[in-house]
Protein backbone atom coordinates (compact mmCIF):
# COMPACT_ATOMS: atom_id res chain seq x y z
CA UNK A 1 0.00 0.00 0.00
CA UNK A 2 2.59 2.04 0.78
CA UNK A 3 4.52 1.68 -2.36
CA UNK A 4 1.01 2.37 -4.47
CA UNK A 5 0.74 5.52 -2.55
CA UNK A 6 4.13 6.84 -3.38
CA UNK A 7 3.67 5.66 -6.74
CA UNK A 8 0.90 8.16 -6.97
CA UNK A 9 1.97 10.60 -5.14
CA UNK A 10 5.31 10.59 -7.91
CA UNK A 11 2.72 10.40 -10.47
CA UNK A 12 1.01 13.48 -9.49
CA UNK A 13 3.79 15.57 -9.10
CA UNK A 14 5.25 14.33 -12.49
CA UNK A 15 2.22 15.10 -14.33
CA UNK A 16 2.00 18.68 -12.28
CA UNK A 17 4.83 19.69 -13.22
CA UNK A 18 5.53 17.94 -16.61
CA UNK A 19 8.34 16.03 -18.11
CA UNK A 20 10.86 16.06 -21.03
CA UNK A 21 9.56 14.26 -23.77
CA UNK A 22 11.98 12.22 -26.60
CA UNK A 23 12.91 14.35 -29.35
CA UNK A 24 14.39 13.06 -32.29
CA UNK A 25 15.05 13.73 -35.88
CA UNK A 26 15.72 10.01 -37.64
CA UNK A 27 17.96 6.87 -36.71
CA UNK A 28 20.62 8.51 -34.68
CA UNK A 29 19.27 11.49 -32.37
CA UNK A 30 16.51 8.96 -31.16
CA UNK A 31 19.20 6.21 -30.45
CA UNK A 32 21.28 8.62 -28.86
CA UNK A 33 18.33 9.99 -26.91
CA UNK A 34 17.49 6.80 -26.00
CA UNK A 35 20.56 5.50 -24.65
CA UNK A 36 21.38 8.41 -22.57
CA UNK A 37 17.79 8.87 -21.25
CA UNK A 38 17.34 7.92 -17.03
CA UNK A 39 15.52 5.01 -17.01
CA UNK A 40 15.57 5.48 -12.78
CA UNK A 41 13.78 9.08 -13.30
CA UNK A 42 9.77 9.51 -12.05
CA UNK A 43 7.60 7.77 -14.84
CA UNK A 44 6.74 9.77 -17.64
CA UNK A 45 5.22 7.02 -20.08
CA UNK A 46 1.20 6.63 -20.58
CA UNK A 47 1.88 3.18 -20.05
CA UNK A 48 3.78 3.43 -16.88
CA UNK A 49 1.27 6.30 -15.44
CA UNK A 50 -1.82 3.58 -16.61
CA UNK A 51 -0.12 0.67 -14.28
CA UNK A 52 0.75 2.81 -11.83
CA UNK A 53 -3.18 3.64 -11.80
CA UNK A 54 -3.94 -0.64 -11.69
CA UNK A 55 -4.53 -0.94 -15.38
CA UNK A 56 -3.82 -4.09 -16.48
CA UNK A 57 -0.41 -4.64 -18.52
CA UNK A 58 -0.49 -5.62 -22.38
CA UNK A 59 0.09 -8.97 -23.85
CA UNK A 60 3.42 -7.35 -25.37
CA UNK A 61 4.09 -5.79 -21.77
CA UNK A 62 8.14 -4.71 -21.70
CA UNK A 63 8.75 -3.57 -18.47
CA UNK A 64 12.24 -1.58 -19.84
CA UNK A 65 13.19 -1.32 -22.90
CA UNK A 66 16.99 -2.66 -23.62
CA UNK A 67 19.25 -0.20 -25.84
CA UNK A 68 20.87 -3.17 -27.71
CA UNK A 69 17.52 -4.28 -28.97
CA UNK A 70 16.14 -0.85 -29.65
CA UNK A 71 19.40 -0.70 -31.77
CA UNK A 72 18.77 -4.17 -33.39
CA UNK A 73 14.75 -3.33 -33.64
CA UNK A 74 15.51 0.27 -35.18
CA UNK A 75 18.01 -1.20 -37.59
CA UNK A 76 15.71 -3.72 -38.72
CA UNK A 77 13.03 -0.98 -39.45
CA UNK A 78 15.43 1.77 -41.13
CA UNK A 79 17.34 -1.00 -43.12
CA UNK A 80 15.74 -4.28 -43.17
CA UNK A 81 17.94 -5.96 -41.40
CA UNK A 82 21.28 -5.31 -39.29
CA UNK A 83 23.77 -2.92 -40.15
CA UNK A 84 26.96 -5.79 -39.89
CA UNK A 85 24.10 -8.18 -42.03
CA UNK A 86 24.51 -11.11 -39.26
CA UNK A 87 20.82 -11.87 -40.19
CA UNK A 88 19.08 -12.20 -43.60
CA UNK A 89 17.02 -9.13 -44.90
CA UNK A 90 13.72 -9.42 -43.78
CA UNK A 91 12.12 -8.33 -47.40
CA UNK A 92 13.96 -7.93 -50.77
CA UNK A 93 11.42 -5.43 -51.99
CA UNK A 94 10.37 -3.18 -48.74
CA UNK A 95 11.84 -1.47 -45.38
CA UNK A 96 9.24 -0.08 -42.56
CA UNK A 97 10.16 3.39 -43.60
CA UNK A 98 8.58 3.11 -47.16
CA UNK A 99 5.68 2.86 -45.35
CA UNK A 100 5.76 4.05 -41.74
CA UNK A 101 6.87 7.24 -40.35
CA UNK A 102 8.56 6.95 -36.41
CA UNK A 103 6.99 10.07 -35.59
CA UNK A 104 3.89 11.79 -34.21
CA UNK A 105 1.50 12.76 -37.27
CA UNK A 106 -1.05 14.49 -35.57
CA UNK A 107 -0.61 17.23 -33.30
CA UNK A 108 -3.20 15.31 -30.69
CA UNK A 109 -3.19 11.77 -30.56
CA UNK A 110 -6.57 11.75 -29.69
CA UNK A 111 -6.97 12.84 -33.42
CA UNK A 112 -5.04 10.50 -36.00
CA UNK A 113 -8.00 11.43 -38.70
CA UNK A 114 -6.76 11.71 -42.52
CA UNK A 115 -7.10 15.65 -41.89
CA UNK A 116 -5.33 16.67 -38.18
CA UNK A 117 -2.56 14.10 -40.00
CA UNK A 118 -1.85 16.67 -43.08
CA UNK A 119 -2.33 19.55 -41.16
CA UNK A 120 0.49 18.34 -38.79
CA UNK A 121 2.70 16.91 -41.89
CA UNK A 122 2.60 20.05 -43.08
CA UNK A 123 3.68 22.35 -40.49
CA UNK A 124 6.46 19.86 -39.78
CA UNK A 125 7.43 18.17 -42.96
CA UNK A 126 6.42 14.66 -42.36
CA UNK A 127 5.98 11.93 -45.49
CA UNK A 128 2.42 11.25 -45.85
CA UNK A 129 2.03 8.09 -46.02
CA UNK A 130 -0.49 5.14 -46.16
CA UNK A 131 0.23 3.11 -43.04
CA UNK A 132 0.25 4.59 -39.12
CA UNK A 133 3.80 5.64 -37.48
CA UNK A 134 5.06 3.33 -35.35
CA UNK A 135 5.45 6.08 -32.66
CA UNK A 136 2.76 5.11 -30.12
CA UNK A 137 2.20 1.40 -32.00
CA UNK A 138 3.77 0.11 -28.39
CA UNK A 139 0.04 1.78 -27.17
CA UNK A 140 -1.91 0.20 -29.66
CA UNK A 141 -4.46 -2.72 -28.48
CA UNK A 142 -5.68 -3.69 -31.78
CA UNK A 143 -4.28 -4.22 -35.25
CA UNK A 144 -5.24 -4.77 -38.80
CA UNK A 145 -8.76 -3.29 -38.37
CA UNK A 146 -11.99 -3.25 -40.02
CA UNK A 147 -11.50 -3.35 -43.65
CA UNK A 148 -7.71 -4.76 -43.86
CA UNK A 149 -9.83 -8.29 -43.17
CA UNK A 150 -11.10 -7.80 -47.18
CA UNK A 151 -7.50 -7.89 -47.99
CA UNK A 152 -6.01 -10.45 -46.58
CA UNK A 153 -9.14 -12.27 -45.02
CA UNK A 154 -8.17 -15.14 -42.29
CA UNK A 155 -4.66 -13.67 -41.97
CA UNK A 156 -5.49 -10.92 -39.87
CA UNK A 157 -7.51 -13.16 -37.22
CA UNK A 158 -4.19 -13.66 -35.04
CA UNK A 159 -3.32 -10.16 -35.00
CA UNK A 160 -6.18 -8.52 -34.22
CA UNK A 161 -5.12 -8.65 -30.41
CA UNK A 162 -1.43 -9.44 -30.67
CA UNK A 163 1.46 -6.78 -31.91
CA UNK A 164 3.67 -9.76 -32.22
CA UNK A 165 1.44 -11.39 -34.60
CA UNK A 166 0.76 -8.28 -36.28
CA UNK A 167 4.82 -7.67 -37.10
CA UNK A 168 4.75 -10.94 -38.40
CA UNK A 169 2.15 -10.47 -40.69
CA UNK A 170 3.35 -7.12 -41.74
CA UNK A 171 6.24 -8.97 -42.60
CA UNK A 172 5.41 -11.70 -44.64
CA UNK A 173 2.61 -10.27 -46.40
CA UNK A 174 2.52 -6.36 -46.09
CA UNK A 175 6.54 -6.57 -47.05
CA UNK A 176 6.54 -9.46 -49.12
CA UNK A 177 9.40 -10.83 -46.42
CA UNK A 178 10.24 -14.01 -45.29
CA UNK A 179 9.02 -14.83 -41.97
CA UNK A 180 10.91 -13.19 -39.05
CA UNK A 181 12.24 -14.69 -35.95
CA UNK A 182 11.74 -14.69 -32.24
CA UNK A 183 14.53 -12.58 -31.26
CA UNK A 184 14.02 -10.24 -34.32
CA UNK A 185 10.05 -9.54 -33.43
CA UNK A 186 11.54 -8.99 -29.80
CA UNK A 187 13.64 -6.59 -30.72
CA UNK A 188 11.50 -4.73 -33.03
CA UNK A 189 9.11 -4.70 -29.84
CA UNK A 190 11.55 -2.95 -27.70
CA UNK A 191 11.82 -0.23 -30.66
CA UNK A 192 8.11 0.59 -30.73
CA UNK A 193 8.75 0.38 -26.66
CA UNK A 194 11.10 3.56 -27.04
CA UNK A 195 8.33 4.97 -29.00
CA UNK A 196 5.82 4.67 -26.85
CA UNK A 197 2.98 7.89 -25.91
CA UNK A 198 4.55 10.23 -23.22
CA UNK A 199 1.96 12.32 -20.73
CA UNK A 200 3.46 14.94 -22.32
CA UNK A 201 2.17 14.30 -25.74
CA UNK A 202 -1.28 13.96 -24.48
CA UNK A 203 -3.69 17.27 -24.67
CA UNK A 204 -5.73 17.89 -21.84
CA UNK A 205 -7.66 21.26 -21.02
CA UNK A 206 -7.31 22.94 -17.54
CA UNK A 207 -10.03 21.66 -16.53
CA UNK A 208 -9.11 18.09 -17.20
CA UNK A 209 -5.94 18.55 -15.80
CA UNK A 210 -7.40 19.50 -12.59
CA UNK A 211 -9.89 16.37 -12.72
CA UNK A 212 -7.45 14.01 -13.38
CA UNK A 213 -5.16 15.40 -10.66
CA UNK A 214 -8.10 14.53 -8.31
CA UNK A 215 -8.85 11.20 -9.70
CA UNK A 216 -5.50 9.95 -9.23
CA UNK A 217 -5.89 9.66 -5.80
CA UNK A 218 -9.50 9.58 -5.45
CA UNK A 219 -10.93 7.72 -8.15
CA UNK A 220 -8.02 5.91 -10.19
CA UNK A 221 -10.67 4.15 -12.34
CA UNK A 222 -11.89 7.03 -14.01
CA UNK A 223 -8.24 8.47 -14.33
CA UNK A 224 -7.57 5.73 -16.15
CA UNK A 225 -10.76 6.10 -18.44
CA UNK A 226 -9.93 9.67 -18.99
CA UNK A 227 -6.19 8.94 -20.00
CA UNK A 228 -7.44 6.78 -22.12
CA UNK A 229 -9.54 9.42 -24.11
CA UNK A 230 -6.99 11.21 -24.72
CA UNK A 231 -5.24 8.99 -27.51
CA UNK A 232 -6.31 6.25 -30.09
CA UNK A 233 -5.74 2.12 -29.27
CA UNK A 234 -6.97 0.76 -32.82
CA UNK A 235 -5.73 1.60 -36.23
CA UNK A 236 -8.85 1.69 -38.09
CA UNK A 237 -9.20 1.30 -41.95
CA UNK A 238 -12.02 1.83 -44.29
CA UNK A 239 -11.27 1.25 -47.93
CA UNK A 240 -12.81 3.44 -51.12
CA UNK A 241 -13.67 3.13 -54.30
CA UNK A 242 -12.16 4.88 -57.83
CA UNK A 243 -15.24 6.83 -57.82
CA UNK A 244 -14.19 10.73 -58.02
CA UNK A 245 -15.50 12.27 -54.69
CA UNK A 246 -18.21 14.53 -54.62
CA UNK A 247 -17.80 16.98 -51.53
CA UNK A 248 -20.61 19.40 -51.79
CA UNK A 249 -19.55 23.18 -50.85
CA UNK A 250 -15.48 22.05 -51.16
CA UNK A 251 -13.32 24.30 -52.59
CA UNK A 252 -10.21 21.70 -53.71
CA UNK A 253 -6.45 23.24 -51.95
CA UNK A 254 -3.77 22.81 -54.58
CA UNK A 255 -1.54 23.89 -51.60
CA UNK A 256 -2.78 20.91 -50.01
CA UNK A 257 -2.40 18.42 -53.29
CA UNK A 258 0.63 19.21 -53.81
CA UNK A 259 2.44 18.03 -50.62
CA UNK A 260 0.01 15.08 -50.61
CA UNK A 261 1.85 14.10 -54.22
CA UNK A 262 5.63 15.57 -52.93
CA UNK A 263 5.27 14.02 -49.66
CA UNK A 264 2.89 11.16 -50.50
CA UNK A 265 3.29 9.90 -54.05
CA UNK A 266 6.96 10.89 -54.46
CA UNK A 267 7.76 8.93 -51.01
CA UNK A 268 7.89 6.25 -53.40
CA UNK A 269 7.81 6.92 -56.51
CA UNK A 270 10.19 9.46 -56.52
CA UNK A 271 13.77 8.16 -59.02
CA UNK A 272 15.92 8.63 -55.72
CA UNK A 273 14.40 6.51 -53.21
CA UNK A 274 14.68 3.31 -55.89
CA UNK A 275 11.22 2.18 -54.00
CA UNK A 276 9.95 1.36 -56.83
CA UNK A 277 10.31 1.18 -60.48
CA UNK A 278 7.49 3.52 -61.78
CA UNK A 279 9.20 6.28 -60.79
CA UNK A 280 7.53 9.82 -61.33
CA UNK A 281 8.51 13.73 -60.56
CA UNK A 282 6.75 17.18 -60.02
CA UNK A 283 7.49 18.21 -63.83
CA UNK A 284 4.31 19.37 -65.62
CA UNK A 285 4.35 16.87 -68.26
CA UNK A 286 4.22 14.32 -65.59
CA UNK A 287 1.52 15.92 -63.95
CA UNK A 288 -0.43 16.30 -67.08
CA UNK A 289 -0.32 12.51 -68.12
CA UNK A 290 -1.73 11.83 -64.59
CA UNK A 291 -4.60 14.39 -64.45
CA UNK A 292 -5.61 13.23 -67.93
CA UNK A 293 -5.70 9.17 -67.00
CA UNK A 294 -8.13 10.50 -64.06
CA UNK A 295 -11.23 9.01 -66.04
CA UNK A 296 -9.31 6.14 -67.13
CA UNK A 297 -10.52 4.06 -63.89
CA UNK A 298 -7.26 1.39 -64.19
CA UNK A 299 -3.83 1.60 -62.38
CA UNK A 300 -3.45 4.62 -64.14
CA UNK A 301 -6.30 6.51 -62.87
CA UNK A 302 -5.05 8.71 -59.66
CA UNK A 303 -8.16 8.01 -57.30
CA UNK A 304 -8.35 4.07 -58.65
CA UNK A 305 -4.62 3.05 -57.53
CA UNK A 306 -4.72 5.58 -54.74
CA UNK A 307 -8.21 3.48 -53.03
CA UNK A 308 -6.97 0.43 -54.55
CA UNK A 309 -3.44 0.24 -54.69
CA UNK A 310 -2.05 -3.08 -56.31
CA UNK A 311 -1.44 -6.44 -55.40
CA UNK A 312 1.51 -8.78 -55.05
CA UNK A 313 2.07 -11.48 -57.54
CA UNK A 314 4.32 -14.26 -58.94
CA UNK A 315 7.09 -11.88 -60.85
CA UNK A 316 5.95 -8.72 -59.08
CA UNK A 317 5.96 -8.86 -55.39
CA UNK A 318 6.87 -5.44 -55.07
CA UNK A 319 3.40 -3.70 -55.09
CA UNK A 320 1.59 -0.84 -53.90
CA UNK A 321 -0.45 -0.17 -50.78
CA UNK A 322 -3.86 1.50 -50.77
CA UNK A 323 -4.77 4.53 -49.43
CA UNK A 324 -7.68 4.06 -46.79
CA UNK A 325 -10.39 6.82 -45.73
CA UNK A 326 -8.44 6.92 -42.71
CA UNK A 327 -5.23 7.98 -44.00
CA UNK A 328 -6.51 9.98 -47.57
CA UNK A 329 -10.01 12.08 -46.96
CA UNK A 330 -12.32 12.55 -49.73
CA UNK A 331 -11.43 15.97 -49.25
CA UNK A 332 -7.64 15.22 -49.88
CA UNK A 333 -8.34 13.24 -52.83
CA UNK A 334 -10.04 16.16 -54.27
CA UNK A 335 -7.10 18.14 -53.40
CA UNK A 336 -4.67 15.87 -55.40
CA UNK A 337 -6.65 16.00 -58.58
CA UNK A 338 -7.03 19.71 -58.18
CA UNK A 339 -2.95 20.46 -57.82
CA UNK A 340 -2.68 17.77 -60.85
CA UNK A 341 -5.49 19.80 -62.76
CA UNK A 342 -3.80 23.41 -62.17
CA UNK A 343 -0.26 22.38 -63.59
CA UNK A 344 -2.33 20.46 -66.19
CA UNK A 345 -3.80 24.15 -66.88
CA UNK A 346 -0.51 25.74 -66.65
CA UNK A 347 1.42 24.16 -69.47
CA UNK A 348 -2.06 24.29 -71.99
Amino acid sequence: MDSMLKNIAQFTLFFSIGVVIFAFAGYENHLSSYQNSDSNAIPETLEEALLILGDEKPIHYIATADPDSVRMGMEMVYYGQLLDESNDPISKYFVCTDCHNQVLESANPADESADAVLEHSMTNNIPFLPASTFYSMYNKRHWYNGDYYKKYGDLVAPTRDSLYNAIQLCATQCSQGRAMDHWEIRAVLHYYKSLELKINDLVFTEEEKQQLGNWIVNDKTSAIALLKTKYNDTNPATFGTNKTPEVPGYEPSAKNGEYIFTMGCLHCHDPQTGITNFTMDNDPLTLRYLYRKKDKYNNMAVQHITRYGTYAMSGRKQYMPMYSFEKLSEKQMLDLLHYLKVEDTTIN
